[in-house]
């Protein structure tokens, strides 16, 4: 890889880890400064709830704004529509004052640039490897283990600048994250591209209907819908439960660490290893999260619940790589970003639905058979999608590494 390569690849994860650590302290400093200003712990609850649901309708808009603006321009615009929020929910702190529907009016505008700003910039992934010469597969790869470094130090680092500055000036910081990670991404010299003679073809419903046509992707979007919605009640509830019931809020935190770091070793495997085997990454993907699942349905046992978290972390880091590498491949360049949103707009739907339906059951049962059955679940999910990646994903894919954009 060339010198120029080199650069692309590194200019395009430093983005990429800026924008995810802005967003790591920001998922700590948010909720903190709703309770702070509205005195109401419910508050937090309800202002995540009014974001998500125009998040939805966002990242379904942002996947046709990013086919048709171009992903590097839509990362940048999100980017700094990102910072702009932070920038706005500090003056408005400052000059007249925050409540509650503040909250709720700056999260939806940060949410027109995060949710757009992840897909595009996953879309991008495409064009980098073909400017650098490094295949997708290490890129993603890459770019995995960097997210899972961001998830262990962000809410670290958002603890201890919490402790030790104002909150406003944290807030500076996230802000600073995000427009710093538009001006990485405006530095990327990426190859134009080609005139596509299928846009014109592809758009509205056709679009979408491309989009699904792929069976590998159709696979990853039912695993993504039934893992995000299976897996948000143990992070949201029953963890925090168990950990609280038994005095040990440390504990909490180390295992959010150790899957973390399960991450950041899956993402780095594929960047090292690649992923030409497809079924083996496949069915190894499918048992880790398997054991995961099932480490968490022993809820009462911290050690089983550590090692499931670990192994939840390694099969993120080999799923992630291997769903950038599927799309990329499989869709078409005119409907890529709208491919990416799918999966954004997947992830704010899914997490809800499954919180919402364990609240429900958790008024009949107690947070250990709900984690128990929910292990159940996945059981028989993963071994249905162990057993369909087996037929619709090729053995073995021979890449070769591309060559470099002069």
């Amino acid at each position: 890889m060339s010198a120029k390569g080199n650069q692309a690849v590194a200019i395009y994860l430093a983005s990429a880890g800026t924008s995810m650590f802005g967003n790591a302290v920001a998922n700590i400093v948010w909720p903190w400064l709703v309770l702070e200003r509205t005195g109401d712990p419910a508050a937090a609850g309800l202002v995540a709830t009014c974001i998500a649901l125009p998040a939805i309708a966002v990242a379904v808009l942002g996947g046709h704004l990013i086919d048709s603006v171009g992903r590097q321009r839509m990362s940048i615009i999100s980017d700094i529509i990102s910072g702009l929020s932070v920038i706005a929910l500090i003056m408005v702190g400052q000059s007249l004052g925050l409540d509650l529907w503040w909250f709720i009016a700056i999260g939806i505008l940060g949410a027109v640039g995060d949710v757009p700003g992840m897909a595009a910039r996953a879309a991008l992934v495409g064009d980098v490897s073909v400017t650098s010469g490094m295949s997708v597969e290490k890129i993603s790869g890459a770019n995995q283990s960097v997210m899972g470094v961001m998830f262990l130090l962000g809410p670290a680092v958002a603890g201890f600048l919490m402790q030790v500055l104002p909150i406003e000036a944290v807030l500076w910081i996230t802000a600073a994250c995000s427009l710093l990670a538009a001006a990485l991404t405006a530095m990327l010299r990426l190859r134009a591209r080609s005139a596509d003679p299928t846009a014109d073809q592809l758009s509205g419903v056709r679009a979408w209907r491309s989009v699904l046509s792929s069976a590998p992707v159709r696979l990853l979007v039912v695993v993504m819908f039934v893992s995000t919605a299976l897996i948000s009640p143990y992070l949201s509830v029953l963890l925090p439960a168990h950990f609280q019931k038994v005095a040990q809020p440390a504990l909490l935190g180390i295992s959010l660490s150790a899957y973390a770091v399960g991450m950041i070793a899956g993402g780095g495997l594929v960047a090292v290893v690649g992923a030409a085997y497809r079924r083996r990454l496949w069915t190894t993907s499918m048992l880790l999260i398997t054991g995961g699942f099932l480490g968490l349905g022993f809820l009462q046992h911290t050690a089983a619940v550590l090692i499931g978290m670990v192994l939840g972390g390694l099969s993120i880091g080999l799923i992630g790589p291997l769903q950038m590498v599927l799309v990329t491949e499989n869709i078409a360049e005119s409907v890529r970003g709208r491919a990416f949103s799918l999966f954004s707009a997947i992830n704010l739907f899914a997490a809800p639905i499954g919180l919402s339906l364990a609240t429900l059951f958790l008024a009949r049962a107690s947070i250990y058979q709900v984690a128990a059955v929910i292990a159940a679940l996945w059981v028989l999910a993963g071994g249905w999608a162990l057993l369909r990646g087996l037929q619709v994903l090729p053995r073995y894919v021979a890449l070769e590494e591309p060559v470099p954009a002069e």
